[in-house]
């Protein structure tokens, strides 16, 4: 359970930027509540292909999700809204090498400059963001000697061989701690298969949620709303 909850404070948004691995300088944006208390739980939010953070902050569940006490962070993936371009665009759904490295200096970023609980970390991803999420869904990472890993992911609209492509492994990805949804009719009924295949594959607390509709990655919470209290209670339980 979220221990922020009974927290009513005043929710704080910043912009901001910073670099990865390769050098591309991506641009986020930081809504959370300001506490005294060490370590807040981070909930980071990935949008899909060919949109932007935007998509996820014309949403209610930001507000809801900072007001139970979660710090949340929305960023733009590189050659999407304010973020650096860098080469084709179609390669960025497979490539290891590229927008799984936006992530990794997400995460780096919250932990040496914000006051995150390192291992309380879940993400909520749409479509490519969702592939990312659930390639992170069981890794570890480590800068130096300290070790943190992803404890929990909401996934919208996967592709269960982008993910794997975007994991860089060969051995089939097995995600711990996932939330899977995904619209019946979406490209044929095809999402929500993949779906099925990954919440089989998942470890530890998992769910999924196939409701009626063919829309696609986040516009699945506005074609049904309830979804984003039941993700919140999902992080207020698991994370």
């Amino acid at each position: 359970m979220c221990t922020l909850s009974n927290f009513a404070q005043k929710v704080t948004t910043k912009n901001i930027e910073f670099y990865t691995k390769d050098s591309i300088k991506i641009s986020a944006t930081y809504i959370y509540q300001k506490t005294k208390l060490a370590g807040i739980p981070l909930v980071i939010l990935i949008h899909q292909g060919g949109s932007s953070r935007e998509e996820w902050l014309d949403l209610p569940i930001v507000n809801k999700l900072a007001h139970q006490g979660f710090g949340v962070l929305a960023y733009d993936i590189r050659m999407h809204g304010k973020s650096q371009k860098d080469g084709e665009f179609g390669d960025l759904y497979n490539n290891p090498k590229r927008a799984p490295l936006d992530l990794d200096a997400a995460i780096n970023y919250m932990f040496k400059n914000e006051n995150i609980n390192f291992k309380r970390v879940g993400i909520v991803g749409a479509s490519i963001g969702s592939n990312l999420a659930a390639a992170f869904a069981f890794k570890k990472y480590s800068d130096k000697d300290d070790a943190y890993k992803i404890k929990l992911v909401v996934v919208f609209s996967a592709k269960t061989s982008a993910a794997q492509n975007l994991s860089g492994m060969t051995n089939p990805i097995v995600p711990n701690n996932a939330f899977y949804i995904a619209s019946k009719e979406e490209q044929n009924g095809k999402r929500a298969l993949w779906a099925k295949e990954l919440f089989n594959r998942t470890t530890g607390k998992r769910k999924i949620v196939i409701p009626s509709g063919n829309k696609h990655g986040s516009y699945i919470l506005k074609e049904h709303p309830n979804l984003q209290d039941e993700i919140v209670r999902w992080f207020q339980k698991t994370l």
